[in-house]
């Protein structure tokens, strides 16, 4: 009975250690989220990443900040990691607010396993300008239901800076105060008269919305 007491004992005591070996051990980020006027930026969601990769697989860690704007990271890699507003309905987006792979727009830390854990104060950019497409068929007057978005800065018009396919009912996040080329349109129909050639230029204050009623005509064979 002892002898088998004491194998199971060493078993036990095998195992944790095995366990032991094969953690991983991880980094944190915490700290408060700001807007523009120094508040503490509520229930807004942010996203980490880490910085200068080239590409990332996966999906990247994405928190929302509490009543008091405070954000936790919880199990990252170590090494510099960027962090950045992600949040559509709040005005935030990678495109139009700065996210990855946008130099300069986003809080920067590194981790290591000397420093482990960070506090970083992340301050919100500007928050997008907001277009909304209603979007029908010219003759028919049906809604069409599906769309596809490209947009070009003003001061460089050959130069894709956003695309989208979805449905015509999402909101439309564009840099705000920026003058923009926008040109929607739809399979099977023409380019919406507005926007065919250099493409319809908007510009939009942090915050503005812009309701847009654009009517595509049918392609005919």
């Amino acid at each position: 009975m002892k002898v088998r007491l004491a194998v199971v004992a060493l078993m036990l005591i095998t195992g944790r250690v095995a366990q032991t070996e094969t953690v991983q051990f991880k980094g944190m980020i915490y700290g408060i989220a700001i807007d523009r006027n120094g508040q503490p930026a509520k229930g807004v969601g942010l996203t980490a990443f880490p910085a200068g990769a080239v590409a990332v697989g996966g999906v990247l860690p994405h928190v929302k900040t509490n009543q008091a704007g405070e954000y936790r990271f919880k199990n990252l890699d170590f090494g510099e990691w960027g962090v950045y507003a992600q949040d559509d309905e709040a005005g935030y987006s990678s495109f139009s607010t700065g996210g990855y792979g946008s130099a300069g727009s986003f809080s920067e830390v590194e981790l290591t396993a000397e420093h482990p854990q960070a506090n970083l104060l992340v301050t919100l950019p500007p928050k997008a300008g907001f277009v909304h497409v209603h979007l029908t068929n010219r003759e028919t007057g049906a809604v069409v239901s599906t769309m596809r978005v490209e947009l070009m800065l003003a001061e460089t018009p050959d130069v894709l800076a956003f695309r989208m396919e979805g449905e015509s009912s999402k909101v439309i996040l564009v840099p705000p105060e920026k003058h923009l080329l926008l040109h929607v349109t739809a399979d099977g129909f023409h380019e919406w008269r507005e926007s065919a050639g250099t493409g319809k230029l908007i510009y939009l204050p942090s915050g503005a919305q812009l309701k847009l009623d654009v009517q595509l005509e049918r392609i005919r064979d």
